[in-house]
């Protein structure tokens, strides 16, 4: 059995594929540079807008890459998307491959499979290194251990095509409070699933507001997993809002990050507070 100082030493000496980026864009509303690392949700931000519209905005406030949910929405053209981005030099770096049905029920392992393909396709088209895997919603009458299980062979049976791709699925738990209804809450499950796997083709989404609602211990808890983490979202709580308005203490949180040696994208999955996008901004220049 792997001991605390075992795992310690693998989380801080875990080499990512996706690395910090160094950037010298300058932020049009600050007068401080926005890291490269930092991907803007296009989901959350700037909801005011129409969706390429965000794109932009990202673009002129100094965001670098960005992440969104859905490639399935009938109203967005990927291809669009993709001339977009590269038009505004922005880097997707992930959205939701997969968002269910679950992948308790055996039967929906066949639709996964093709999803995921689709997905490694639109990946290729946006240039992204990732993308998102949920789909654990909690069936009746399908217990916590047989769900987990049937989850890993669902995963297991995709790892051939990540492989040749290139690819990674990032496997995101959520939590019992406000995403009620799942069967995978908080790090230890997501932790087993991923060690059983053993592949550098699925990691863990490991957004922190979820870990916050689940089971706290933020620090430590991500520390002891870093070897199975492919990718970080935060932002506070309570209310989801950016880092620096909740009970979080972020700027503890990136020191903490930069002294394991995270070299990974960091995901804006927050609403800004009071649809104040601006000031989200210079709220997070705070604690990073």
């Amino acid at each position: 059995m792997t001991n605390r100082r075992e795992i310690l030493g693998l989380s801080l000496g875990a080499a990512l594929t996706i690395p910090f980026v160094e950037v010298n864009a300058l932020d049009q509303n600050t007068d401080k540079i926005l890291p490269g690392y930092l991907a803007c949700n296009m989901e959350s931000w700037w909801t005011e807008l129409p969706f390429l519209e965000r794109f932009k905005r990202a673009s002129e406030n100094g965001f670098q890459a960005i992440e969104f949910w859905s490639h399935s929405d009938p109203s967005r053209d990927m291809a669009e998307v993709s001339d977009l981005c590269k038009s505004l030099n922005l880097n997707v770096i992930q959205f939701t491959g997969w968002q269910g049905p679950s992948l308790a029920l055996i039967e929906n392992h066949k639709e996964f499979v093709e999803a995921i393909e689709k997905a490694i396709d639109i990946a290729h088209q946006l240039n992204a290194p990732m993308f998102t895997v949920v789909g654990h919603q909690s069936i009746n009458g399908i217990d916590q251990e047989t769900s987990l299980k049937n989850m890993v062979l669902a995963l297991n049976s995709v790892i051939p095509m990540l492989e040749t791709s290139g690819k990674k699925i990032i496997l995101e738990p959520f939590n019992p409070v406000d995403h009620e209804g799942h069967f995978l809450n908080g790090s230890a499950d997501a932790l087993a699933i991923c060690r059983s796997i053993a592949s550098p083709n699925i990691k863990i989404n490991w957004d922190l507001y979820h870990m916050q609602l689940s089971e706290g211990n933020l620090i430590e808890n991500l520390e002891l997993g870093m070897d199975q983490v492919g990718y970080i979202q935060v932002a506070d709580v309570p209310g989801r809002n950016q880092p620096g308005t909740g009970e979080i203490n972020y700027k503890f949180v990136f020191d903490e990050l930069k002294r394991m040696q995270y070299k990974g994208y960091i995901g804006l999955e927050c609403w800004p507070k009071n649809k104040e996008n601006i000031k989200a901004v210079n709220d997070l220049l705070k604690v990073i």
